[in-house]
Order: C-alpha cells, then sequence, then structure tokens
C-alpha cells in the first residue's frame, strides 16, 4: 500500500493536517484519465477518497434519466465518507473532469483507524456536518433567491475556491451550472451577457473572467 505526504488542501472543507495525514497514510494513490468514473451512483461504500491533483465532477442521474451536476472537487477535497457511515449506496457519480489522481481509502482501513483515533470520527463528521449546512444553504437559496443571486453566488463560490480575486478566469461550462441552480442554459447565458454590458466580467467559451468582484458579490448578497 503506497504511502502519500499531505498536499495542499483547497478551503473549502478542511480536515484537520494530522487527520488528513493519518488517513492518506493508509491510502493507495490511484490515477484517472478524463471522464473514468471514481465510483457510480448506487455503488456499494467501499472506501473513502481524496483529490491530490486535477479536478473531479460530482453528479447525481435522476428516473427520468436527467443527469444533475451537484458540484466540483479540487486537490484535497475528502468523499464519499457518508456512505461508509450510513452503510448505503451512493446517490451521486464521480467522475474525472480532466486528469486526475487520487488517493484510495479503504473501507477495512477507514475502520480500522476509526476503531483506534475517536479525534479522526469526529473530524470527519464535522466535515459532514459543513456539507449538510452547505445543502440547506444552497436548497433555501434555490427556492427564496431569483436567479441573478443565485448564479452570483455560484460565480463567487467558485472564486473563494480558487483563492484569486479580480481578473480571474473561471474555467466553468454554462452548462454545468444551468444544471447546478436547476435552470435553462439559456437563462444562465443571458444573465451572464447582462452582467458583461455591465462590465461586471467577460464571457467566452466554457469561461468566465470577473472583472468587477466587488460588484458580485453585492449581487450575491441581495444587494
Amino acid at each position: 500500500m503506497s504511502e502519500l505526504s499531505p498536499q495542499a488542501i483547497s478551503p473549502s472543507f478542511l480536515l484537520p493536517p494530522e487527520v488528513d495525514a493519518i488517513l492518506l497514510k493508509a491510502s493507495r494513490v490511484r490515477t484517472l484519465v478524463k471522464s473514468e468514473a471514481v465510483f457510480p451512483q448506487g455503488s456499494e461504500p467501499l472506501g473513502m477518497f481524496r483529490v491530490l491533483d486535477g479536478t473531479l465532477g460530482v453528479h447525481s442521474l435522476g428516473a427520468s434519466g436527467r443527469q444533475l451536476f451537484l458540484t466540483q472537487l479540487a486537490s484535497g477535497d475528502w468523499f464519499g465518507e457518508v456512505p461508509l457511515l450510513d452503510g448505503l449506496p451512493r446517490t451521486y457519480d464521480v467522475r474525472a473532469a480532466s486528469q486526475a489522481t487520487i488517493a484510495v481509502l479503504p473501507a477495512s482501513a477507514f475502520w480500522q483507524i476509526i476503531e483506534t483515533r475517536p479525534d479522526v470520527l469526529l473530524a470527519i463528521t464535522r466535515l459532514v456536518c459543513g456539507r449538510f449546512r452547505m445543502a440547506l444553504d444552497w436548497a433555501g437559496s434555490a427556492i427564496l433567491n431569483p436567479l441573478p443571486v443565485r448564479l452570483a453566488n455560484r460565480l463567487a463560490s467558485l472564486i473563494k475556491r480558487s483563492g484569486v480575486d479580480d481578473g480571474l478566469c473561471l474555467k466553468v461550462s454554462q452548462e454545468k451550472i444551468a444544471q447546478q441552480l436547476g435552470v435553462s442554459r439559456q437563462s444562465v447565458n443571458r444573465q451572464l451577457k447582462i452582467w458583461e454590458t455591465e462590465g461586471l466580467l467577460v464571457v467566452r467559451y466554457s469561461a468566465v473572467t470577473i472583472l468587477d468582484l466587488q460588484k458580485l458579490r453585492e449581487t450575491a448578497g441581495g444587494e
């Protein structure tokens, strides 16, 4: 089993460095090509995972066959812990959005660590709680806020993950943003074009360059 060194962690959902190192030490490395699945929706929980390099896309498939883009995982993100804890099949699938490298922590190793390190379980529980709060915020925003506010919030969250401010080029598909917001791509494009004429951003193919972060944040706050 390969021993891994901790990498730089994204600012979204951090595990304490000590916990991160413990889980990585018990993991093995797996390399993914673009579009390769980490696991499919409905599969059994056989492990927990961490992105070491590259990006992954998280999707959910409805009964009608419609695919919903949920979020993107970047370097440092741990995922797949909830099915390990409740023992139920996975409710989403994860695929490589680009060539990527991940750490794979087998379920057996996960439970061996949990049995002797309650602090690790506490850290993972806090990670789950953070994601639950984010899901509640997202659901509330989807119900209560108009599209401009929801779209601005989505762009602002992508900026927060990148750690860069004005002039940032976000490589993001309008189709994926539309899926995540539950609206049409045309609606997203229409609003982006409005903001482009106002000098807030510049729209390019599969990319958006933010020019006025302060105004975007004001819009995200409903101002």
